[in-house]
């Protein structure tokens, strides 16, 4: 007998839109990176018992686009673009294995990757299957001594697919390339503080020369000499009140002359009276 594939149950998921991805780049992605599944796919299988029949359930693995010379066959019934693939046959005594379910996961679905438990979570999110959806999880475990990935098991519930799988692809890669990768990450961002740090170093103290540009004597000077001009400017007025300008500008020239002149006396008494000198004795004495 020959087999029967029951795609017209299968329906994929091919409408694109912003919450979708084009495809799982794990090199790019921040925790696919850091593990060895770009490097595998697999095509594992789980028989069990169902008298009188025995049922197989397969399942072709390759969630990366990096992996597109994967050293696994994808099955015939799978997709091109499928990043997962599973059926289920069933074998009857004396019968040729009849394929009863075909389900696709392809590459344009939205996906969630994460950590748990030292363990390697990706699920694959709402494939159509014929009036159903279906969610898609894959647990990897990591175990260096397997050369390749080992399906252990499978789940199905309502709307989810749970699959775990022990192997390579749940290994870190390298430690040494992980910390390039966060050498990298950690130099950038203390690049960016740095020039933060610096940017904020110029403008404190660009504003402080700004406000510590004039000193409080220079100020002092300033008001000092602002009342000075005015004082003259009032005495001056009153002085020549009712009479004409050059009157004025003669009384402002000459109290500004007389100020300037009698200056450098009066500072010289202000400095003699702060250091308590005595200019009215200037008496000596000889020795005999």
């Amino acid at each position: 007998m020959k087999s029967i594939t029951l795609n017209n149950l299968l329906i994929l998921s091919l409408v694109f839109s912003p919450s979708l991805v084009s495809s799982i780049q794990c090199s790019k992605d921040a925790v696919l990176k850091r593990y060895q599944i770009n490097e595998f796919a697999s095509l594992g299988e789980i028989e069990s018992d169902t008298p009188p029949s025995k049922t197989t359930e397969k399942w072709w693995i390759n969630p990366c686009e990096e992996n597109n010379e994967a050293n696994v066959n994808i099955p015939s019934d799978c997709y091109h673009d499928d990043v997962s693939c599973g059926l289920v046959e069933v074998l009857l005594p004396g019968k040729e294995a009849l394929t009863t379910q075909v389900i696709n996961f392809s590459k344009n679905l939205k996906y969630v990757a994460e950590e748990f438990d030292d363990k390697l979570l990706i699920t694959l999110k709402g494939t159509k299957w014929g009036s159903n959806t279906f969610d898609a999880e894959f647990e990897f475990s990591c175990d260096p001594k397997l050369k390749s990935d080992t399906l252990v098991e499978t789940s199905w519930q309502r709307g989810l697919i749970k699959l775990y799988v022990n192997g390579p692809s749940g290994c870190l890669r390298d430690k040494r390339d992980n910390d390039n990768d966060d050498n990298n990450n950690n130099k950038d961002k203390d690049d960016d503080n740095n020039r933060k740090d610096s940017d904020k170093k110029n403008g404190n103290s660009e504003k402080n020369k700004r406000n510590g540009g004039i000193s409080w004597f220079s100020w002092l000077l300033i008001y000092s000499l602002m009342f000075t001009l005015i004082y003259l400017m009032v005495v001056s007025y009153m002085n020549t009140r009712g009479g004409s300008f050059d009157d004025f500008r003669t009384e402002f020239v000459t109290r500004s002359t007389q100020l300037l002149t009698s200056l450098p006396e009066f500072t010289k008494e202000v400095i003699n009276k702060v250091l308590g000198r005595n200019d009215s004795q200037r008496g000596g004495y000889s020795a005999v």
